[in-house]
């Protein structure tokens, strides 16, 4: 019951500070945004994202949550990650074909 209230509250949560952020809305709430479409990530950018999310936040790969993602001047894309253990956040420089080019912490 708490994982199933954790898992449905951590998006929602990311969702609320995507206007601020400049970052579009999460591909993980399923709120009509379609990865690789206006501007979002493509899925495979998304899936090397939590990858990398993973190996910088020592987690399970599973426990990393998508943010909002957003494409920059140089055609990449910058991923919101966010840690579903601890609430660390961190954001994936990523290209359209999933080859991170960099993970900051956020």
């Amino acid at each position: 019951m708490l994982r199933t209230m954790a898992l449905t509250l951590i998006p929602l949560t990311l969702a609320a500070c995507d206007a601020s952020t400049g970052f579009g809305s999460s591909p993980m709430l399923g709120n009509t945004v379609v990865p690789g479409a206006a501007g979002a990530a493509p899925a495979v950018a998304n899936m090397g994202c939590i990858g990398a999310g993973a190996k910088a936040f020592r987690r399970p790969w599973q426990t990393i949550v998508l943010g909002g993602s957003r494409q920059t001047f140089t055609g990449n894309y910058e991923v919101q990650l966010t840690d579903g253990n601890d609430g660390a956040q961190a954001v994936c420089t990523v290209t359209r074909d999933g080859r991170v080019l960099a993970i900051a912490p956020a």
